[in-house]
């Protein structure tokens, strides 16, 4: 399965819609990146982000700060952002230096994402947005994390059924194994989803995993692998996660060319989940930018295979 005829897909309909935006309404989408510290990964990400935006006819504005900045200091710039009207969309690069994203007490993470207003929380991590996702509410979503909207849209083009299904989630980051998990047990996909983390007994993990009709995995680490012998003949695997490896390439936690002999279908890594993502989040930005304009109502479409929301001008 692989990612770009359906990132395609989507940047198609952001032209479509970031042209009405400007000729209609002369509106330009814009997103606003917050980045702490100078990790090369984030940095790199943050960078891909932005030629995305400038891309597809839309503007980034970066904002980078220390990495000693305080959460009150960090949470007060980002509610400044909020508070302008000139800002669509907001992104927090993740993740967070250890003294926001868990501290041992006081102010964290989760105080600065809620200092966002939900229209423009375009990862979807903020209590504005989180609540819909969670009581499987898809009509109310106002932005449905990217990476979770980009595994539905590729499963949307590529036709994987999840209804009944057995759902096998592994890793507990915020804005992928979270939201992808609820995603597909709830009644967007209505699947048994399963979650499995670090402190999933080795045993139980591999009983889940054999049992899965369909994986999505989000881990990123060199000490964790997806083997032959743990998938289930015919199974779906999505691999969302993405990490650098000795030998200077990109690789996700599955052991492609084995899996793939056993899998019915499979994302490589990369130029799989990876350009799907960063669409799905100019997809959100669009969004964004429409709501401002109290130009769109809350709710994604994914009834069609291979179909990509209509848009709000077409409503």
């Amino acid at each position: 399965m692989y990612g770009k005829p359906v990132a395609d897909q989507i940047e198609q309909w952001v032209l479509s819609e970031v042209q009405h935006l400007r000729s209609a309404h002369n509106i330009v989408p814009r997103l606003d990146i917050v980045l702490v510290g100078r990790s090369p990964a984030s940095q790199r990400y943050v960078a891909k982000k932005i030629e995305s935006c400038q891309r597809l006819g839309m503007t980034a504005h970066l904002h980078t700060f220390d990495d000693a900045i305080s959460s009150s200091s960090l949470r007060d710039e980002v509610r400044r952002l909020s508070d302008d009207p000139q800002v669509h969309g907001i992104l927090i690069q993740l993740p967070l230096p250890g003294h926001i994203e868990e501290p041992p007490h006081g102010l964290n993470k989760f105080d600065v994402f809620d200092a966002m207003r939900g229209e423009q929380d375009v990862d979807g991590i903020s209590r504005s947005t989180v609540p819909e996702l969670y009581r499987a509410q898809a009509d109310s979503i106002l932005h449905l994390p990217a990476t979770a909207l980009a595994v539905r849209r590729m499963m949307a083009f590529y036709g994987v059924e999840t209804e009944g299904r057995v759902a096998v989630v592994v890793g507990r980051n915020d804005i992928t194994a979270k939201p992808i998990h609820h995603m597909l047990g709830g009644r967007m996909c209505n699947a048994t989803a399963i979650w499995l983390h670090r402190y999933t007994r080795k045993a139980d993990h591999d009983e889940f995993m054999r049992s899965a009709d369909i994986i999505v995995t989000s881990v990123g680490s060199q000490h964790y692998q997806i083997t032959a012998e743990m998938v289930k003949k015919g199974a779906v695997v999505i691999d969302v996660a993405t990490r650098v490896g000795a030998d200077g390439k990109l690789h996700g936690d599955v052991e492609f060319e084995p899996v793939k002999e056993i899998a019915s279908a499979i994302t490589p890594v990369p130029k799989g989940v990876g350009p799907v993502t960063v669409a799905a989040l100019m997809e959100n930005v669009v969004r964004a930018a429409q709501f401002s304009a109290g130009l769109r109502k809350p709710g994604y479409e994914f009834s069609v295979p291979a179909a990509v929301d209509s848009g709000a001008h077409q409503r």
